[in-house]
């Protein structure tokens, strides 16, 4: 049976995955992001280290499935935006990616302000820029490493460099690269203001192209040193939260999904592009007339992670999640602090007293990250959401948590069967491709959700107190 492998190239982990024709989850595995940090704020990783890491980790899949990886017919992904790396004339990386993360850029904020006044968020569907942006760090580049600017000839995006690695094509898909403030959304091209600004001279910029699209078949010596099937083929992915939107089967407009994961994220499909709408993000979708609508926040699983590298790092974080049902709702007064993605783990709560467990920390996490969760979710449709709503990242496998989200919203919340969907969305991009369904089709087909966790009356009448308060 045909199988397609995929890459969801996260802040926290890369995974691979193996999905069969039937959009079963035939073999996953997952390697640690090979980050580093040379100096405070900066984040980076060598282009070297980021193919070897994918590599291993599609060996794993070949030891997992043996007869699977023999079939594998197309290759996609999921990926992060905003994290680049410039390339000489023979395609050698003339430095590591420099990860979105990254703050090295902050002194040249006020730098992309002139785009802010050009019509920009009309145009690129962002409300705004800082120095996580790609705009940002090249600005750096062109002014703090000349030696690298000068020999640069080609731009590369994350996961356009792995196509680019496998193809020799240089494309990016353009949702995620319209993330980077540099990309008219609507003729999916690069923006002349933004170019202006940039200017980047003798470096050739990646062929934007939506989700989903065919770029070709991999190379023979790329399949061989991969122990790939001849005449696979590449399909260009997207940002890893809209695969998880399309994994949760969220392709339709108006359907609502949310992914807790490194970052929490909300999605919304539409039909249109709605202006100046902040502070949501706005981009093309998959399919011509078709936008993604997105809110994102700092307060998310990457907290519960770090409460528990700091206090229990040998639970498992369903043992932390029972410790944390233990505790009454509002978790006896305890919070977490509206910065504390910012702060060591022993100084992100309010209201901290001596008789709080470890419990009451975690219960304290999951019920802001609910909280913080609802604002977005306001952001993102102001007239109200009526659920159920999809749920992805991994702290959907957490009913309990599901369950705070369903009292603190007062919707249902689902979390899919797949217990991959950023994974099974790419691999459903790339399964339209191949001609297997349309994408209605394949996701009537594949994405299955779990019975849904309802909301309690009660509770939420509770909760609602606690934020009023």
């Amino acid at each position: 049976m045909p199988h397609i492998l995929t890459f969801d190239l996260g802040t926290t982990y890369f995974k691979a995955a193996l999905f069969d024709q039937s959009g079963r989850l035939a073999a996953l595995a997952r390697q640690r992001t090979p980050l580093e940090f040379p100096q405070e704020g900066w984040c980076e990783m060598s282009a070297g280290h980021f193919i070897a890491t994918l590599q291993l980790a599609a060996e794993q899949l070949r030891e997992q499935s043996p007869r699977g990886y023999q079939d594998i017919v197309a290759i996609g992904f999921a990926t992060q935006a905003n994290s680049i790396v410039l390339l000489d004339e023979n395609d050698q990386p003339l430095m590591p990616f420099i990860i979105w993360t990254d703050r090295r850029a902050g002194d040249f904020e006020k730098e992309l302000r002139p785009l802010l006044f050009r019509n920009f968020q009309d145009t690129t569907g962002v409300p705004g820029l800082s120095a996580e942006f790609s705009v940002a760090k090249l600005l750096w580049l062109a002014k703090n490493q000349l030696h690298v600017w000068s020999k640069a000839r080609r731009l590369c995006y994350l996961s356009d460099y792995l196509t680019l690695y496998l193809t020799g094509q240089n494309v990016t898909e353009a949702g995620m690269a319209g993330l980077s403030g540099m990309v008219d959304i609507h003729d999916l091209k690069w923006w002349p203001a933004a170019m202006q600004l940039v200017q980047p001279g003798n470096i050739a910029l990646p062929r934007l192209v939506r989700a989903g699209t065919e770029v070709g078949t991999i190379l023979p010596h790329r399949a061989a040193e991969w122990s790939l099937p001849a005449g696979c083929r590449m399909i260009v992915g997207c940002l890893d939260q809209y695969a998880g939107a399309i994994g949760a089967g969220n392709i339709t407009p108006g359907a609502v999904s949310e992914t807790t994961g490194t970052v929490l994220a909300t999605v919304r499909c539409s039909d249109r592009f709605e202006p100046r709408l902040p502070p949501i993000y706005q981009g093309p979708a998959f399919d011509p007339g078709l936008y993604y609508q997105m809110t994102f926040g700092s307060t998310s699983a990457n907290l519960l992670e770090a409460l528990r590298n700091h206090e229990a790092p040998k639970m498992e974080y369903s043992e932390l999640t029972a410790e944390a049902e233990k505790v009454p709702l509002g978790a006896d007064g305890l919070r977490i602090k509206p910065d504390a993605h910012l702060l060591p783990a022993d100084q992100m709560f309010l209201n901290l007293r001596p008789e709080h467990t470890l419990g009451h920390r975690v219960r304290a996490v999951l019920e802001g990250v609910a909280f913080a969760l609802k604002d977005l979710l306001q952001q993102l449709s102001p007239s109200g959401i009526h659920g159920p709503i999809h749920s992805c990242g991994g702290a959907a496998r957490s009913r309990f948590w599901l369950q705070i989200k369903a009292d603190v919203l007062n919707v249902p919340f689902q979390a899919m069967t797949c217990p991959e969907p950023t994974s099974q969305g790419a691999a459903l991009l790339a399964a339209r491709a191949l001609g297997w369904g349309s994408l209605d089709e394949l996701s009537a087909r594949w994405s299955t959700a779990m019975p849904p966790v309802e909301p309690d009356p009660k509770r939420h009448e509770m909760y609602r107190s606690i934020l009023a308060g």
